[in-house]
């Protein structure tokens, strides 16, 4: 697997600053650049540092640290990784590790080697975070995500190097997912895995009731099996029909496509449609049949106990119950047994701890959740409540700090959600035949005192803190180079002009 040219944050400081216009090159400095590079023959997008070169060039890279937390067994003192193509291939100590001699070597004794933090379900990154239609499980949020989004810049100064992007709760059933590195210049280099799941919603949306919000979600599994059903009568009177119909909404099917196959699923079957041409079924219905037959994965958000069991019944009886997880708010922990008893993971979005009055005695209550769960037997991740101040470190720490076990802490943000993104055997941990995906910390990943010095992703060095420009700027108040609007003398032509002239 191939990792995109580093992207680094100073070029999306840059070209975020152009594009929002606040705070860039005058006018006429841009014209100036532009003449001169017409004249050397070259583009202006050469002359913009839109992507720098990725640090080593080399398809090995040695990490070295003085200590190594794998979560894949015991830390490792006095540590090395080797990474080939993408993939770790050695973990152990410096003096059982045979490192390549031709590899570049990073890190050293002052630094701790950590997996890669993993959001398991965001709705950051997208130029918004639901689309106005309810039931849209045909869009795919790849046309949503801005790759020059400050989020994917903040989740590299964080250390999150994989994230599950997802749309909001304010849907029916929102568009397909994708999972992402916060890195690359195009939605494709970015992409981990494309069309990953669906979300749906039993919160009720802006003008909706609980029970709109669920008639609205039977009626849409209803009409998929009515659409089915409709579509094999059809086949069975006309032969050719379904195919024909898919030429007519402009879909020419390859010879896979013109394979049909028995409907799976352990809810409900619509029985003939082997005999449909898969890649005739609507493209609407399609992501639908998908998920009722087991073969994609849902995210089904929920906002109050309530709304627990409401997923769990149409989860159960659409059939996708195995492949569900929910999506939780800290005030569902009182539907903990129900969830427990289903057998499926959480993403406790946001806080982590439950406050409310008692209604008897006036006093606070306080609920950590995640001891909760954890106490249940109930998987869970956890999920940053914004990308900077409450990252995933910070939600880990403070779960120690309430006093859950490290070890859980750090796989919430680690293996679980590798797990829950059924990406297990390759993020999450840092042993041979898993993506080369590191951080360097200065310290104690959880500790508010670290940093993150470095951020590798599949063997490529993608972050360097010492040339973090926004880092700089707020910590020592250095001016990134070109973000300071040009002001014109009174009198200068160039700085007035503000059209292309000849």
């Amino acid at each position: 697997m191939t990792l995109p040219t580093k992207y680094t944050a100073s070029s999306r400081f840059s070209r975020r600053s152009r594009r929002d216009g606040a705070s860039q090159l005058g006018f006429a400095d841009m014209k100036r650049i532009h003449t001169l590079f017409r004249a050397l023959g070259v583009g202006l997008a050469l002359a913009a540092p839109l992507s720098a070169g990725p640090a080593t060039s080399s398809d090995k890279l040695v990490i070295e640290a003085g200590r190594i937390i794998t979560m894949a067994g015991d830390d490792i003192e006095d540590g090395v990784i080797v990474i080939e193509n993408g993939r770790i291939t050695q973990v152990g100590t410096a003096d059982e590790v045979e490192k390549p001699w031709d590899a570049p070597v990073l890190g050293g004794p002052d630094f701790v080697a950590f997996p890669g933090f993993i959001e398991a379900h965001t709705s950051r990154g997208m130029d918004r975070a639901n689309e106005n239609i309810d039931v849209a499980p045909f869009l795919d949020v790849a046309d949503s995500i801005d790759p020059i989004a400050y989020y994917f810049e903040d989740c590299l100064r964080y250390g999150v190097t994989t994230a599950n992007v997802q749309h909001g709760p304010a849907c029916v059933i929102g568009a397909q997912g994708r999972i992402v590195r916060p890195v690359g210049m195009t939605i494709e280099e970015m992409t981990l895995r494309p069309r990953f799941g669906l979300k749906i919603s039993v919160i009720p949306k802006q003008g909706k009731s609980r029970a709109t919000q669920m008639q609205a979600l039977r009626q849409t599994f209803e009409g998929l099996r009515r659409y089915l059903e409709d579509l094999v009568e059809k086949e069975r009177d006309e032969r050719g029909y379904a195919e024909r119909e898919a030429l007519f909404q402009g879909r020419e099917l390859d010879e896979e496509e013109k394979e049909g196959r028995a409907m799976e699923g352990v809810a409900w079957k619509v029985d003939g449609l082997e005999i449909i041409p898969r890649g005739a079924i609507d493209e609407k219905q399609a992501p639908l049949l998908d998920l009722v037959e087991g073969r994609r994965a849902v995210f089904i958000s929920c906002a109050s106990p309530v709304d627990i069991g409401h997923a769990l019944e149409l989860a159960r009886d659409n059939g996708f119950l195995a492949r569900t997880t929910l999506v939780i708010t800290p005030g569902c922990f009182k539907a903990a047994d129900e969830i427990a008893e289903a057998g499926v993971p959480v993403v406790l979005d946001g806080g982590l701890v439950w406050r409310e009055r008692d209604p008897r005695t006036g006093e606070e209550e306080e609920t950590f959740v995640p001891k909760v769960l954890a106490d249940k037997g109930i998987r869970f991740a956890l999920s940053s409540e914004n990308p900077s101040q409450h990252s995933l470190w910070y939600q880990a720490a403070l779960a120690v700090g309430y006093g859950l076990d490290r070890e859980e802490a750090l796989a919430a943000v680690t293996t679980t959600p590798a797990e829950i993104l059924g990406l297990g055997d390759q993020l999450g941990s840092i042993e041979p035949g898993k993506l080369g995906n590191v951080l360097l910390l200065s310290g104690d990943p959880l500790s508010i005192t670290s940093w993150v010095e470095r951020v590798v992703i599949e063997g490529r060095e993608v972050y360097d803190r010492n040339t973090d420009i926004r880092n700089k700027q707020l910590l020592d108040g250095t001016q990134p180079f070109g973000t300071q609007a040009s002001v014109g003398e009174p009198g200068d032509d160039d700085a007035a002009d503000d059209g292309e002239g000849e």
